[in-house]
């Protein structure tokens, strides 16, 4: 008889009497033969002539867990490049108190840097010097709360030009021969930030097993004889994980970049008739040149945080199978087998759930220190100048474009600190040199200037600098894009135009001559998508000292110029929330001294 089907009571049969003989004598003991099964709690009974057996309800399957959730980790922190193009410095009090509008004036020993052919309006030898000095205050603002930014101020202070300057005549042709020192770009930058970031990963596993194990009989001790029960079981087993990982961190975010790019210049410009001069300058490209910073970088973070681990496991074992039994019925007075039956185990299923929340704590650091040495390059510049009447005279440049090449050497330094469940500390340093190289664009410039008389002068430039051939390379890797490191040609970068206006009257004294100067300009400079617009005027002033050949002209520039929403790329990934609101204010000193 099953487990799940009651025997009715009563006496044995005759039938059951012929089958059975040893049941004759044993009427009264077979009247108590019932095999109902009774399930208690991790348990069944079932009820046998010779007593009732208690068998336990036991999974089949080892213990431990099928799914073990994912320890957690302190997330990877690397601090993103800050990116930023090179500021051409412009040279010269004089032409920078007309806005740069200077290509077709041209008429100081800085010729060579704006147009070369108007050296040929230096008549005698002389010697000068520029001095400049900067300040810059960058306001940035993001549209992302996880990304605060605030306002970044910064100064400097550089020889701008030193040159000597020597007339000739060759071939009854005016000629003047130059040997300068320039500022040619400017590289530095600085920008900070507060950052925060959270991340959340939820984790969800089902995973089943079956065990089973081979037929085992167990030997039941009763009242009145015994029971040999055979078991045969199997054991499904069904684990549910669902597990949360999130991290909050909170740091702080500073880019510190310096250095300049210098050249020797030496030049050369000849009168080819009285109204057309041409002029060539070749320019030799350092850094570091009469002690000026060299191409230095620092980034450095810091931040801290927490990592949490919410796990919960839902373990569901069903053990169920079937059941035998073979067994004797003894009294003081008899013994007969009784009857075999067999059965199903009912089924058997328990649920376990377990919940741990596990939190570290961790506190880092990450910084980059990036060096450009032995930085070299070498281009020519062109230039025209042209009278066209006693009145309108008419300029032109062009800049060659070039190749620096340098060795950089980059230094990652970073650590992270976790205390909590998983205490641990690691650092890392990492030191890379390659060789790498700039391709610095092409740039070309027109201009012409208006002598309304002998004192009265206005001046317009219009140039172009084709940004879009800028590249980098490094050794070993693809050609990039400066701006945000992108492969080259996959975020174009578009060429920049600049518009330039000045305007000076001389202020003829007794014993000194006072110019006044004023200047307006617009340019683009290069970034990702479209570039950025800035705007600057420009006050300038001078006065002599002497007459004939020992005569001493010092010239003072003033220069505000302003961007707005400005910079969106400087730091990859917020360039759609990212901008910069920039002021800066430039003074140039010059001396020159005429032989």
């Amino acid at each position: 008889m099953r487990c799940d089907q009651p025997a009715t009571g009563g006496h044995p049969s005759k039938k059951d009497s012929a089958e059975h003989p040893l049941r004759w004598n044993v009427a009264a003991a077979a009247a108590m033969l019932s095999f109902p099964c009774v399930i208690h709690a991790e348990s069944f009974t079932l009820h046998t002539g010779a007593g009732d057996v208690q068998i336990p309800l036991v999974h089949v399957d080892p213990g431990g867990t099928i799914l073990t959730p994912s320890a957690p980790s302190v997330p990877p922190f690397t601090a993103p490049s800050i990116f930023s193009a090179p500021l051409p410095s412009g040279s010269g009090a004089r032409a920078l108190g007309l806005a740069g509008a200077f290509t077709a004036v041209a008429d100081d020993a800085t010729a060579a840097s704006w147009n070369p052919a108007g050296l040929t309006q230096l008549e005698r030898p002389e010697f000068s010097l520029v001095y400049r000095l900067k300040q810059e205050h960058n306001r940035h603002w993001s549209g992302n709360d996880d990304y605060r930014v605030g306002d970044d101020d910064y100064y400097g202070n550089a020889l701008n030009y030193m040159s000597a300057v020597m007339p000739f005549r060759v071939l009854d042709h005016n000629g003047v021969f130059s040997l300068n020192f320039q500022e040619v770009f400017d590289f530095t930058q600085r920008f900070h930030a507060d950052f925060s970031g959270r991340t959340s990963r939820m984790n969800h596993q089902t995973q089943s097993e079956t065990t089973s194990e081979p037929p085992f009989t167990q030997r039941y001790n009763l009242e009145n004889g015994y029971l040999d029960v055979t078991e045969s079981l199997t054991t499904l087993r069904t684990t549910s994980l669902s597990q949360l990982l999130s991290s909050s961190t909170l740091g702080k975010l500073r880019f510190e970049q310096e250095g300049t790019v210098q050249a020797i210049t030496p030049a050369v410009a000849v009168e080819v008739t009285p109204k057309f001069s041409l002029g060539m300058a070749v320019n030799i490209y350092r850094e570091g040149l009469l002690g000026a910073e060299k191409i230095r970088s620092h980034t450095r973070a810091r931040y801290h945080g927490t990592m949490d681990s919410q796990t919960e496991i839902t373990d569901t074992r069903t053990t169920s199978g079937t059941w035998s039994y073979t067994g004797e019925y003894i009294s003081p007075t008899t013994s007969f087998p009784l009857d075999p039956d067999s059965g199903d185990v009912p089924p058997y299923s328990t649920t376990e759930t377990s919940a741990e929340l596990t939190r570290l704590q961790y506190e880092g650091y990450y910084d980059v220190y990036d060096s450009i040495d032995d930085f070299r390059g070498i281009n020519a510049t062109f230039g025209g100048l042209w009278t066209a009447t006693e009145k309108l005279t008419f300029g032109f440049c062009l800049d060659l474009p070039w190749t620096a090449r340098a060795r950089q050497t980059k230094t990652v330094l970073s650590g992270v600190n976790v205390t909590g469940d998983s205490a641990a500390s690691t650092s890392s340093r990492s030191r890379t040199v390659k060789d790498v190289s700039f391709d610095f664009p092409l740039y070309w410039a027109a201009g012409a200037a208006w002598h309304w008389n002998n004192r009265l002068t206005t001046s317009f430039d219009v140039s172009q600098t084709q940004w879009s051939r800028y590249s980098f390379k490094a050794d070993g890797e693809p050609r990039s894009n400066p701006l945000d490191g992108s492969r080259d040609g996959l975020h174009p970068i578009d060429d920049c135009w600049a518009l330039h206006t000045g305007t000076e009257y001389l202020l003829v004294l007794t014993k000194t001559e006072i110019p006044l100067r004023a200047g307006l300009y617009w340019e683009q400079r290069p970034a990702v998508n479209s570039p950025d617009e800035y705007w600057g005027v420009s006050l300038g002033t001078g006065i002599s000292i002497g007459k004939g050949p020992n005569k001493l002209i010092i010239d003072v520039a003033y220069i505000y110029s302003w961007g707005n929403d400005v910079m969106g790329t400087l730091v990859p990934g917020q360039k759609d929330s990212l901008g910069t609101d920039v002021q800066r204010h430039d003074i140039y000193i010059s001396a020159i001294y005429h032989f």
